[in-house]
């Protein structure tokens, strides 16, 4: 038990979309009000992050502890024969002054960017992406 964030990311990354619409439908089903991990932000990096390169999309995802794990973050509703990374948050980021975070608002429904990444709500993105307005 105890809280937790990762960075959920999927190789090949055109299978990103799958974990998206697996989010929606966890979503919709009131998973996110009984589960302790939802996905709360989408990261699209301008620069690698140790072995995650330039260019890939991850799932910024908080919660309890035990829930960070492929079930326990889309309640069973993710269908990909891609391979799902779950990684720590203190695995990839220096604690919560990294200097990469910086300028980036993770609470604001609002798109946020620096020279490291560009993140974006996870609910906005799922919109984004519902109304052809996301590749």
């Amino acid at each position: 038990m105890g809280y937790q964030e990762s960075w959920v990311y999927v190789e090949p990354g055109n299978q990103f979309k799958k974990l998206i619409r697996a989010y929606e439908k966890a979503e919709q089903a009131g998973y996110y009000e009984v589960a302790g991990a939802q996905p709360m932000s989408v990261v699209q990096l301008k620069q690698p992050f140790g072995n995650i390169p330039t260019g890939t999309k991850v799932l910024w995802v908080c919660g309890d502890r035990c829930f960070h794990n492929v079930s326990g973050i889309f309640g069973g509703e993710l269908r990909c024969h891609g391979v799902i990374h779950v990684v720590p948050i203190e695995q990839i980021l220096d604690g919560p002054t990294d200097r990469r975070i910086d300028g980036i608002d993770l609470n604001s429904p609002q798109c946020s960017e620096n020279a490291f990444m560009t993140r974006f709500s996870a609910e906005n993105y799922a919109y984004r992406m519902s109304n052809h307005l996301e590749r």
